[in-house]
C-alpha cells in the first residue's frame, strides 16, 4: 500500500535530527521529521525526548496540529537550555491517499508526482517546538494519488556545503528530485 525509505547521517557522532513513522491503525500512517537547534549530546537528548513525546502523544483521531500543541507544551516545561526543534508531521490514510499535516518551523516537503515536476507542499505557519508554550498550530490537508509521494528532509541537506563553500540549496534539491 505504501513504501518508506529513510536515512540519517549526523554531522557529528550524535545529532539532533529525527524521523519516525508508525501505523496508528490499519489505515493511518503517522510520520514525522525534525531538527533540534543544537548539535552533540544535548541535541541528541532533546531529540530523544521529542521523539518519545510525539510517539506517546499521537493517537487515532488526533489532528497533527493537536499532536504538535501537546508536544510543544511538554517541551516548554523546564526547558532551561532554551532548545527548540523544527518538526513536520503528517497522517496519511494509506487507503485513500488523504493527508493531514502540520508544521512547526520545518522545511517544506516536496510532493513527487508521476510524470510531473515536483511541487513544494504549502505549509501552515507554525512556531518551532519548545520556544513558546502557547504556540498555535494548524492542520492542512492534501491528497496523494497512487504513485505519488513526499520527499522530507532537514536543513542538513539544503545547508550542506561543498569544498568551494557553496550551499547545496533548495533549488538544487528541487532539480535533483525532478531528475
Amino acid at each position: 500500500e505504501f513504501e518508506i525509505f529513510a536515512a540519517i547521517e549526523p554531522a557529528k557522532e550524535v545529532g539532533g535530527d529525527l524521523y519516525d513513522f508508525f501505523l496508528l491503525d490499519e489505515d493511518h500512517l503517522f510520520f514525522t521529521i525534525g531538527d533540534v537547534s543544537d548539535k552533540g549530546v544535548p541535541a541528541a537528548l532533546f531529540m530523544a525526548v521529542t521523539k518519545t513525546l510525539i510517539k506517546g502523544t499521537a493517537e487515532v483521531g488526533m489532528r497533527p496540529s493537536e499532536i504538535l500543541t501537546k508536544v510543544n507544551r511538554e517541551l516548554c516545561q523546564d526547558n532551561d537550555a532554551v532548545m527548540f526543534v523544527t518538526v513536520f508531521c503528517g497522517i496519511l490514510n494509506v487507503k485513500t491517499g488523504e493527508l493531514a499535516y502540520s508544521n512547526a518551523g520545518h522545511n517544506p516537503p516536496l510532493v513527487m508526482r508521476s510524470g510531473r515536476d515536483p511541487e513544494w507542499l504549502e505549509l501552515p505557519y507554525g512556531l518551532v517546538l519548545g520556544a513558546m508554550e502557547r504556540a498555535a498550530y494548524e492542520t492542512c490537508y492534501a491528497k496523494l494519488e497512487r504513485g505519488e509521494g513526499l520527499l522530507l528532509y532537514t536543513d542538513g541537506v539544503t545547508e550542506a556545503i561543498n569544498c568551494d563553500l557553496e550551499l547545496y540549496g533548495e533549488q538544487r534539491l528541487f532539480d535533483c528530485a525532478r531528475a
